[in-house]
Parts: C-alpha cells; structure tokens; sequence
C-alpha cells in the first residue's frame, strides 16, 4: 500500500484517543482520594446481585468532595461516576446506601444516564425509588441525628 493512508489512520488514532481521554476528565474542587470503607464492598456485592452484572469492586478509584454537594456537569451534585472507575462522593453522603450503591450501579453498567432496567427495577437506586432501610436517605444528619429534610440533589 502507498504511504497516504498511513498519516489518515494515525490521525484517526489521534482523535480516537482525545476523545476517550475527554470523557473522564471531571474533578470536582475539594477532593480527597479515600479508602472505601468496608460497607461498601457489602453495597457492591448487593448491588451485583439485583442488577445481574459482573464487575470488580477493586478497580474503583474513591473520592471524598468537602461539603453536603458540589458542582457538576448537571448542577450541584452528591455522587458522580466516571468512565475511569473514578466515584466522587460528597462528605455528608459517604455512608448513605443509595448514593454509594447509584454510583457503583454506574460502574457495573459502564455509562452515565439511568435506563430502567437495572436503574428503579431491580436496582431501586434512585431517589424516586428508594425504599431501604437507610436512615441517611433525606439528606445529611441534623442535630441528635434527626435526618434533615432537603430537596433532593443530583446523583450522576
């Protein structure tokens, strides 16, 4: 073959490349790499089990964002998935099931958005769906540990 198709196929790679490279470059201000607490290996393998998938709990790579939310691409957030195995996970939120078992269901599916199924049915991992036993579903904890009502923040 001639030499003119070698630079269009080394372009194509090149821009290949950029665009997967893109895709997992969300970092909120305010994160701190964290170990996974051990509950969370428990959520992970919950979460396998209603939704069916296989995945590997150890290429996670978790973060702890300061605050009760932080910003993200569709507004303020509690949890965000990336595509390189990376969860981000508001302080207030870390030891809330729902948040954590949402964003491991996003690593088990690969991609962002919430298609039903295994999003609601099976996995009732969503706001609207919920109905665990988790006493941190509300929001943050108040005063004597009384949950605090808030409007419900975004989990991407």
């Amino acid at each position: 073959m001639s030499g003119g198709t070698e630079p269009h196929r080394s372009y194509a790679l090149c821009l290949a490349v950029l665009a997967l490279s893109g895709c997992s470059s969300f970092a909120p201000a305010g994160d701190h790499p964290m170990s996974a607490p051990s509950q969370y290996r428990t959520w992970f393998e919950k979460t396998r089990a209603c939704s069916g998938l296989n995945g590997d709990f150890d290429r996670i790579k978790w973060f702890v964002v300061d605050g009760d939310e932080f910003d993200c691409p569709s507004g303020k957030c509690v949890g965000r998935w990336n595509d390189d195995h990376s969860i981000f996970i508001a302080r207030a939120y870390t030891e809330n099931e729902m948040v954590v078992r949402h964003e491991m269901l996003h690593d088990l599916i690969g991609h962002p958005g919430h298609p039903d199924p295994p999003f609601g049915n099976p996995c009732p991992l969503t706001w609207a769906t919920w109905h665990g036993g988790d006493t941190t579903a509300a929001g943050p904890a108040g005063p004597a540990g009384r949950v605090v009502a808030v409007k419900r923040p975004n989990i991407d």
